[in-house]
């Protein structure tokens, strides 16, 4: 093997390069694996405070709730006042009876300020009654209730041992007010300990501790349940158990005090910060149980959780992979690209020399097979362009020729069944004679979006009246050129022969006559149609229509005459629905306007949002003093002017003209 080839370079750099990022890696495994199990505890600890909120929280806000809600009862609030009266007793025992089966322990109690009475449901071998003591402010073991009245505004939480039941639990004392506002009494129900610390603090998950705490660092709930029973039966705050004696380090201490005062300032969702309690470590996160004041503590035990030992076949491992790897990468690399690529190198040299008849063995399917199989196609390329390039350039120009002449003939004949059936639908449209004599002065703004269109419009005359519609298809181009045909002739059926003086009967029957003869279709089709009858000689119009409005401008006011929401033709469409007539007085000189929604869906302007009925409305009452001819040529030119860069959307067509009494017919 040469010292300058490719081969021993390669190997080089592959074995440098191996051995600086085994080490680095191995170095950075060692540095990053504190700060990732650091980092791991912390957020594990902030999941798992906000977890044990979530879970103490349902369960004190459900009782929180109830103490409230008890607190607001009616039939409390007036006992509460008169205590005396013995119907309103009743009734209050009756509505405490049914809260008590609600709270967690199933009991009650009631504490008035005006007697000092205390009542209390107490459920002695299995039997359950309440019971009545009065409370007295010289007792220490009374003393919560004074208190109570005195700070509590809302409800709040108390760790109390109760001397009548003779055991602990965390009460939920609710203030309660009289219609003015002032304190009457406390309500609420409790917990027993036991039940409050197995719901809140014991957990099966192993290196994890949870404590509640009050705002003054006292211990509520603890899994050391003399800790607990002790903060129940002392009354003295100052011999109390506080978290803060559990904690080794003054810092750490200040740490969480500063921890409390960021929590209620509401800065922070969860603190957790490391902390030595007892000798060990653990990381510990604190959150606030907003509402009642407690705060939930929950220590993590590092070490418990997850440790370096962990991570040592993952070294080991790691390591071994690396040394496989480097043997792997350079025996393979030598077989499948180094060996192949020296092969190629010099089969190089002898095309270059003009020797195109040479072929090399295809090693694989890879990327050098597929270089090494593209070298020989190369080759043999070159090798049959130097001896047949230009019978070959010859043949491939006739073949192109060829094949524009059979598109273009396609494209020609296309084009002409397209002119011949634009054609045969100009041949159902009114002939512009028949609109000038039944309409006099009148104009017709029809733009197809192809050369043939889904819309049409339709006028019959008669010797009294006269019938004028605008009608929209579905689609456009030859598919929608092909439905005004069927419409057109179903039309053209209905006024000849069923009825020519109800526009919502010709509608009616139009929706049965459209069904019944696309009825064997695959999609969905029908039209959107307004349809007008004028008699001549008294003015009278009467207009209905399916999706598709009337604009009437009548003393330089633009009114707008809907029509049905149910189209004509479609699945969808009831035979049996009735359309609509709107009947009114045309003056002379007024002007009428129908269109499609063609014209009010073109996009436009800054946004490219649609001309919209506004819009239209606007450019008819700015121009309906002038001839229809020169409003047209207005329209036209405001919808070019909005549309500005945008191309047509749809098949536009709109048909005005100006009522003018006919008193010779």
């Amino acid at each position: 093997m040469q010292l300058y080839s490719l081969r021993s370079k390669f190997i080089l750099v592959i074995l440098v390069i191996s051995a600086v990022i085994g080490l680095a890696t191995l170095f950075a495994f060692d540095t990053s694996i504190s700060r990732i199990i650091a980092e791991m505890a912390l957020r594990f600890g902030t999941k798992q405070a906000l977890l044990e909120k979530n879970k103490i929280i349902s369960l004190i806000n459900r009782e929180v709730a109830l103490a409230q809600k008890m607190a607001d009862d009616v039939s409390v609030k007036q006992w509460a006042a008169h205590e005396e009266s013995p119907s309103l007793r009743r009734e209050a025992l009756t509505e405490l009876e049914s809260y008590r089966r609600f709270f967690h322990d199933k009991s009650f109690f009631v504490a008035l300020k005006k007697t000092g009475h205390y009542y209390l449901y107490n459920e002695h071998d299995g039997n359950g009654r309440v019971e009545m003591v009065q409370l007295d402010p010289a007792q220490g073991h009374d003393r919560w209730f004074f208190d109570g009245l005195r700070t509590i505004d809302g409800c709040a939480l108390n760790l109390d041992y109760n001397a009548t039941l003779k055991e602990a639990k965390v009460w939920f004392n609710a203030v309660m007010r009289d219609d003015r506002g002032n304190k009457t009494g406390i309500c609420g129900g409790g917990i027993n300990v036991s039940d409050f610390l197995k719901e809140t603090v014991y957990s099966s998950e192993k290196g994890l501790s949870t404590i509640l705490i009050d705002r003054n660092g006292v211990i509520e709930a603890h899994r050391d349940r003399s800790i607990v029973e002790h903060n129940a039966n002392v009354r003295d705050p100052a011999q109390k158990l506080t978290i803060y004696r559990l904690l080794d380090r003054p810092a750490h201490r200040a740490e969480l005090k500063d921890a409390i005062q960021s929590l209620v300032a509401g800065k922070d969702e969860v603190r957790a910060f490391p902390a030595v309690v007892h000798g060990k470590k653990y990381l510990l996160a604190v959150s606030y149980l907003q509402g009642i004041g407690w705060f939930n503590v929950v220590l993590v035990d590092v070490s418990s959780v997850i440790s370096m030992k962990a991570f040592f076949p993952i070294i080991a491992i790691m390591t071994l992979s690396l040394l496989f790897v480097i043997v792997t990468i350079v025996l393979l690399m030598n077989r499948m690209v180094l060996a192949p690529l020296s092969r190629l190198s010099s089969a190089s040299g002898e095309i270059a020399a003009g020797r195109y008849d040479l072929a090399l063995p295809v090693p694989g399917r890879d990327e050098l097979g597929e270089l090494t199989r593209s070298f020989n196609t190369m080759s043999s390329t070159i090798l049959d362009h130097t001896n047949n390039l230009e019978a070959k350039v010859k043949a491939r120009t006739d073949e192109l020729s060829a094949a524009y002449r059979m598109l273009e003939s396609s494209q020609q004949r296309l084009l002409e069944s397209i002119r011949y059936a634009c054609i045969i639908q100009s041949g159902i449209l009114p002939s512009r004679e028949a609109l000038q004599r039944t309409l006099g002065e009148h104009f017709v703004l029809y733009r197809p979006l192809d050369l043939v269109g889904g819309d049409f419009y339709f006028l019959r005359e008669y010797p009294e009246h006269y019938l004028l519609a605008v009608i929209d298809c579905t689609g456009h181009g030859v598919p929608g050129a092909f439905i005004t045909m069927t419409v057109n002739a179903v039309l053209s059926h209905v006024v000849d022969a069923v009825c020519c003086d109800d526009p919502a009967a010709i509608l009616g029957e139009l929706n049965r006559g459209v069904r019944g003869s696309l009825e064997m279709r695959e999609v969905d089709a029908g039209l959107d149609i307004g349809i007008c009858l004028v008699r001549r000689q008294t003015g009278e119009l009467v207009y209905a229509a399916a999706g598709l409005p009337l604009h009437l401008v009548s003393g330089g006011t633009v009114r707008q005459i809907r029509g049905d929401r149910q189209r004509v033709g479609y699945k969808g469409s009831r035979l049996d629905y009735r359309y609509t007539n709107h009947r009114m007085l045309l003056a002379p000189g007024d002007c009428c306007y129908l269109t499609t929604d063609g014209l009010l869906d073109e996009p436009g302007g800054a946004k490219g949002f649609g001309f919209g009925t506004q819009r239209l409305q606007s450019v008819l009452a700015a121009n309906a003093h002038l001839p229809l001819e020169a409003q047209v040529a207005q329209l036209e030119q405001t919808l070019n002017e909005f549309r500005g860069m945008y191309a047509q959307r749809d098949d536009i067509t709109t048909l005005g003209f100006r009522y003018q009494p006919d008193p010779g017919r």
